[in-house]
């Protein structure tokens, strides 16, 4: 989930979606007709966008055995974006799409007495957004995100996945429908799909607005976790402006303990409202034939900055970010591969003592020290090789095989590991070491990612570091 989604066991049910009564609804019904509740493909309006999300709850993590260690949160976010948006890049989830510039993107968590805040820089403020069975992924035209920029544009109740809710055909007054299978896993963001349920209803109209409400519950993977969504929403659809105009949806998610994040116990509130607009906005400036349908590889690739050792590295939105300390006597950074919800690989990022400028330890000396740290699990070095670098860079490459022991409720096991060993310095010699565990069966799947991150790292003055 996206650091967003973080809430609490209480979860108020569909009655308390009342709560969006308007004044709209204060006169009679209509009667039986059918009407339209779908905006109108290719609107190029641009609109303006406000959300406000509040969570609260609890986040796991396991301290030994079965043993977990429960601490409460609480998160409030607020959104403020104008909106275009854009032609369809495919069928389904694939056919909303969005040009938003923000004035405002901002989260507030606190875990225990622990407080984080997140903001989007303004260098970035305008983003792309693409719709896709697993969510809506945003990426900016003007520069790569942080892996802690794009979980925070995973907006639950975003309007581009509630859109999905309307129905795709005319429908009469206190009539149901069942949604296509995609439109609740794209609400929720769950990767791998175990069973999805939801129902929509047109519940009350006049001639100006509609009101639509929905339920609906969702169990999966997300990030390698067992992940239930239980959603509850209410839409009101301006038929005037053939627009979702307001939006109150109400998430309960239960989450295990994953391989990258913790696990959670909470319920997430999000309100939405929407308007056209004329004003000017930063998007005047963009054509829509400046976007592409697809986004580009190199724009979803995520910057990670290590400002404290005055490095930067790009990877692939595959890779996450498990953890990191910047100082102490064992600094380190943890990135953790997915893949359709399971562990591929892990990658240690540490800074190690500086070298002469232009120089490096020797080889033979990396490859003893590799030996020593490993002990009793190495087995043999599989390969060597120094890698071309550019920027007076060196890069030493080492690939060794060794075995690891598990242990678990029904004892321990021995099992093969592949581990790929990198050493990088730079020309004022700064060094840092890479560490790659994957295992042999999963050395296909991580294919070259782990020589793309190396290559794409550069030494910068801590005084002066960063990725802008």
């Amino acid at each position: 989930m996206s650091p967003i989604l973080r809430p609490s066991p209480r979860f108020p049910g569909v009655l308390a979606l009342t709560l969006i009564t308007l004044g709209h609804f204060c006169g009679e019904a209509e009667g039986a007709e059918q009407v339209s509740l779908a905006e109108p493909p290719g609107d190029q309006r641009i609109l303006s966008v406000e959300i406000s999300l509040a969570s609260d709850g609890k986040v796991a993590t396991t301290t030994s055995g079965d043993e977990k260690d429960e601490l409460p949160m609480r998160a409030e976010a607020d959104f403020q974006f104008h909106e275009r948006r854009l032609p369809p890049g495919g069928r389904d989830a694939e056919a909303f799409r969005a040009l938003r510039a923000f004035s405002q993107a901002s989260l507030k968590t606190v875990v225990s007495e622990h407080t984080t805040d997140i903001t989007l820089p303004s260098r970035r403020n305008v983003i792309v957004s693409n719709g896709t069975r697993e969510g809506a992924i945003s990426y900016s035209p003007e520069g790569n995100l942080t892996r802690e920029e794009s979980d925070l544009l995973e907006i639950p109740g975003d309007p581009l996945t509630l859109l999905g809710m309307l129905p795709p055909q005319p429908v009469e007054l206190a009539e149901e429908w069942t949604p296509p299978d995609w439109a609740l896993q794209m609400l929720t963001g769950i990767e791998a799909v175990e069973s999805s349920q939801c129902k929509c209803r047109f519940d009350q109209s006049t001639p100006h607005a509609a009101k639509i409400t929905f339920t609906g519950k969702i169990e999966g993977l997300k990030l390698g976790a067992k992940t239930t969504v239980e959603v509850a929403g209410a839409i009101i659809f301006d038929r005037e402006e053939n627009l979702l105009s307001q939006a109150k949806t109400i998430f309960r998610v239960k989450a295990s303990v994953g391989v990258v994040n913790p696990g959670l116990s909470m319920s997430v509130t999000s309100v939405v409202r929407r308007r056209p607009t004329t004003e000017s906005t930063p998007l005047d400036k963009y054509a829509m034939e400046d976007i592409p349908l697809e986004a580009p590889e190199e724009a979803l690739t995520l910057a990670f900055d290590a400002e404290p050792w005055g490095l930067h590295l790009d990877h692939s939105r595959d890779w996450h970010l498990f953890h990191a300390i910047f100082d102490g006597q064992a600094p380190v950074a943890i990135l953790r591969l997915m893949n359709l919800g399971s562990l591929v690989a892990q990658c240690n990022l540490s800074p190690i003592a500086d070298a002469a400028p232009g120089g490096t330890i020797p080889l033979d000396q990396f490859e003893s020290d590799i030996q020593q740290s490993l002990g009793k699990r190495f087995g043999k070095f599989l390969d060597r090789e120094q890698i071309p670098a550019t920027d007076g860079r060196q890069i030493y490459r080492v690939m060794v095989e060794g075995q690891v022991e598990v242990g678990g409720n029904k004892g321990s096991a021995t099992i093969p590991m592949n581990w790929i060993y990198y050493l990088a310095a730079g020309p004022n010699g700064k060094q840092v070491s890479f560490v790659f565990s994957v295992e042999p069966s999963l050395v296909e799947q991580l294919g070259t990612q782990d020589r793309q991150i190396v290559e794409s790292l550069k030494f910068r003055s801590t005084n002066t570091a960063s990725r802008r």
